[in-house]
């Protein structure tokens, strides 16, 4: 590596530890340079892991961050370097090559607005990387080339010019896609420099005249991002293009149609069932994608994975996306997923089956994963399945069956339940049992028979916050025996777990409990205050009493309260303007005091202001009713929009398309209600 010591003159004179990054001082910074230009891949890759994950993670740009951008310039400008593709992607993300709008650069996130122009000294670099002789280089350059915004010209000329001679399929399709994006920022006005309806009839001539099928597939997947391309027969069209090339991966054209979710839904569908067997996998991961990104129908595409289910080599596909984050999606489809359980269990097929952990692989097997998601559908013919697996005590200890669906349909599983507790126990496993009891918190009396179980775990229920206290409360006096555990948690425990105790006690106990709790109303802990006046509440002390107790985003305790709570209207109200989510103080104003005059507009502005899931709001404007008519048009439209309430990009979590599909079922309920005639 003596070419890699004679580059970066000056690397290990500047103070780097003085400079933090995301996990830390940024010590290793120049060993992480170097490392991204080292021969051998598995120092590459340790070094890329530090840059995406610690020096310039998720997006930020720290002082640590810009001060590479000269020695990573360096490293791009050096011929027959390894590792350049990577620098040429980190340099353009560096310099927001990805961001349309520079306008919206947070001024908080760290050195963003000096690391643009700072890659972009590198333009004249990443123009000549075009030609590089290292195809993957030629992949990167394009992106990095989007960095500068003030030769768009020329650069426009490179890209063209490159097109013409590139022989690389996905070069050729990155060199597009930079095309398209200049021609959304010249549209948006965020680019000058060159005409947009210039470059719109350039990409149309490529989409009709290209002797390449990849070049027109690109440029009509650009196309789409800039017009209005009609409807009809798009999904076949694209079907069509697709089956001449694979240049385009089907989530770029995932999201090159936007809003069109129909014909996206049409195209995926059709390739999971007719597709090739790599471009079917590539629709599931796009599937994927879509579900959490746009709403609509899915029920084909649906249908389309239940019928890959049949065919061993393509059921992974099918259960990766029945199983994984979309499943409420599934309902359409439960008849069917059902009909292939039954057929499963009918050749010999257990309902849980240990298996060997990869990227593939399902939890228990087909069979318990589909059963997984009819039970988080609530589908009452999961229940039975769930009840086997239990019998013969076929689920391991830590498994935690899928019942947090159910209400009291689950009691008559509360002896499997307290079966499985004992062996989680008598494995030594308290985790696992204490995890196994947020069952226990639906059935009510009904989890007494669980008793000599959950006692046995409370000593283990510091990090749990509460789950044996919880089961506890759930069997009210029948828990009786239980007592001293309960007060012992409550003399020692942490705060959540002291909050959980004096409910507990309360549950338990009734109104002796009440000497033991008032004093706990002036304890410093909120969490502790808002448990002991819980109680209180429960054995019927009256509502005034223990007010001073709560935080003001005690939502859920204040909210059962109504008008009792009117002292603490003052409060409230003050608090609004600084709360992180004003509706949840704003709904709980209007259920203590019922001033829809008052509160109906500030829930509607709280509502246009940043998007999310507003379902508390919708909640409350479905309790309103007709009163909350002027709300009616905000309802309409979140139930037009055709992206999700919970989507960010650049982010995803697992229950992105479950709290949006609920928040839908609340925004049509409120419709209904709002609308309703007097």
């Amino acid at each position: 590596m003596v070419f890699v010591v004679a580059m970066f003159a000056g690397i290990d004179e500047i103070d780097w530890t003085s400079m933090p990054h995301a996990y830390g001082p940024a010590t290793e910074m120049p060993e992480v340079i170097r490392g991204l230009i080292s021969k051998k891949k598995r120092i590459r890759s340790w070094a890329q892991d530090c840059m995406w994950g610690g020096i310039h993670h998720q997006g930020d740009v720290y002082e640590c961050t810009l001060r590479a951008v000269p020695f990573l310039l360096e490293a791009a400008a050096t011929p027959g370097l390894p590792g350049r593709p990577t620098i040429l992607r980190l340099l353009a993300s560096i310099g927001s090559a990805e961001i349309d709008d520079l306008g919206r650069l947070p001024e908080t996130r760290g050195q963003w607005r000096a690391a643009q122009p700072a890659v972009a000294q590198g333009h004249q670099v990443f123009l000549e990387l075009l030609g590089d002789d290292r195809k993957k280089v030629r992949r990167a350059a394009p992106e990095a080339l989007l960095v500068h915004r003030d030769r768009t010209a020329e650069t426009l000329a490179a890209l063209q010019g490159r097109l013409t001679v590139e022989k690389d399929v996905a070069a050729r399709a990155a060199t597009i896609e930079a095309i398209g994006v200049i021609a959304r920022r010249l549209r948006a006005g965020h680019l000058h420099g060159a005409d947009f309806g210039e470059l719109l009839a350039w990409l149309g001539d490529l989409t009709r005249e290209s002797t390449h099928p990849d070049v027109r597939l690109a440029a009509f997947t650009e196309r789409l991002r800039l017009t209005d391309e009609p409807d009809d027969d798009l999904a076949s069209t694209l079907y069509d293009m697709l089956g001449k090339t694979d240049a385009i991966d089907l989530r770029d054209l995932r999201e090159a149609l936007g809003d069109r979710v129909g014909v996206r839904n049409s195209l995926l569908a059709r390739t999971l069932r007719e597709g090739p067997a790599a471009r079917r996998g590539n629709a599931m991961w796009a599937a994927a994608g879509a579900t959490s990104h746009w709403r609509g129908d899915y029920s084909d595409v649906m249908l389309a994975c239940v019928e890959l289910l049949p065919d061993p080599r393509t059921r992974p596909l099918g259960l990766r996306m029945l199983t994984g984050d979309s499943w409420p999606l599934v309902a359409p489809v439960a008849d069917r997923v059902f009909e292939f359980v039954e057929a499963e269990l009918g050749r010999g097929t257990p309902v849980y089956a240990a298996q060997e952990p990869d990227f593939w692989s399902f939890d228990g097997g087909t069979v318990w994963a589909l059963t997984t998601t009819l039970a988080k559908l609530r589908d009452p013919r999961a229940l039975p399945l769930i009840a086997r697996a239990l019998e013969e005590d076929a689920l391991p200890v830590d498994c935690r069956p899928p019942l947090f669906a159910y209400r009291d349909e689950i009691v008559p599983l509360v002896p499997l339940l307290c079966r499985q507790l004992r062996r989680a126990m008598a494995a030594g496993d308290h985790k696992s049992g204490l995890n196994l009891l947020w069952h226990l918190h639906h059935t009510g009396p009904a989890a007494a028979e669980a008793l000599p179980e959950v006692s046995a775990l409370v000593p283990y229920d510091d990090d749990f916050w509460g789950e044996s206290l919880l089961a506890l409360a759930a069997m009210g006096p029948a828990a009786g025996p239980a007592l001293p555990l309960v007060r012992e948690r409550l003399a020692n425990g942490g705060p959540r777990l002291v909050g959980h105790a004096a409910r507990t006690l309360a549950a338990i106990e009734g109104a002796p409990a009440e000497a033991e709790l008032r004093p706990l109303l002036a304890h410093e802990d909120a969490h502790v205050r808002s448990g002991a006046a819980d109680g209180l509440r429960a054995i019927g002390v009256p509502a005034g009493e223990v007010l001073h107790a709560y935080a003001e985003d005690d939502y859920w305790s204040l909210r059962p309260i109504g008008p009792e709570a009117a002292p603490l209207v003052p409060r409230l109200r003050a608090a609004v303007e600084t709360a992180r989510w004003p509706e949840g103080l704003l709904t709980l104003l209007w259920k203590i005091t019922g001033d829809t005059g008052t509160y109906l507009p500030a829930l509607m502005e709280n509502f246009t202001r940043e998007r999310s899931c507003h379902k508390l709001t919708a909640e409350i404007w479905a309790e309103m009713g007709p009163a909350a008519a002027a709300a009616e048009p905000l309802l309409r439209a979140e139930l037009a929009n055709p992206v999700r309430s919970t989507y960010r990009p650049n982010s995803h979590s697992s229950s992105d398309v479950e709290s949006d599909e609920a928040f839908l079922r609340t925004c049509r309920t409120a419709l209904a209600s709002v609308t309703a005639a007097v």
